[in-house]
């Protein structure tokens, strides 16, 4: 999927680092992006901006979820419908496809940095946060 911002946009490879490594790996790696380390359960502001990147730690300081440019998980949209969930997150984050996955569907669980599984279920309501992964 081609990036609308410049310089790398993820890195999968800094789950289960430190955080303080990821934040220098991440800046050093695109210079273009400030990375800023997040504790697991703190709020934050979810606009799409090319020059931020959140590095989602754990109490340990432990990497928890792959560092993106832009939006990684949308905790709104558990209830609503899987197609209104897939095109709010390809608005929302353009650097992503969002997958709906409902219980028919086979999948490789793989985590690809530019795809958000959608998890719905037999009617179609997304039960699960879709995130990046």
């Amino acid at each position: 999927m081609a990036s609308i911002c410049k310089g790398k946009d993820s890195w999968p490879e800094l789950v289960g680092k430190q955080g303080k490594f990821a934040e220098e790996t991440i800046e050093k790696e695109n210079p273009n992006v400030n990375a800023e380390i997040v504790l697991e359960g703190t709020g934050v502001t979810e606009d799409f901006r090319c020059d931020r990147v959140w590095v989602w730690v754990d109490g340990y300081g432990t990497v928890t979820r792959v560092p993106v440019i832009g939006k990684s998980s949308w905790p709104e949209l558990v209830g609503k419908q899987g197609k209104e969930a897939e095109e709010i997150i390809e608005r929302e984050n353009p650097l992503v496809d969002a997958v709906i996955i409902d219980p028919n569907t086979s999948y490789l669980p793989v985590v690809l940095c530019d795809r958000v599984l959608v998890w719905v279920n037999s009617s179609g309501i997304v039960y699960r946060v879709p995130t990046i992964g």
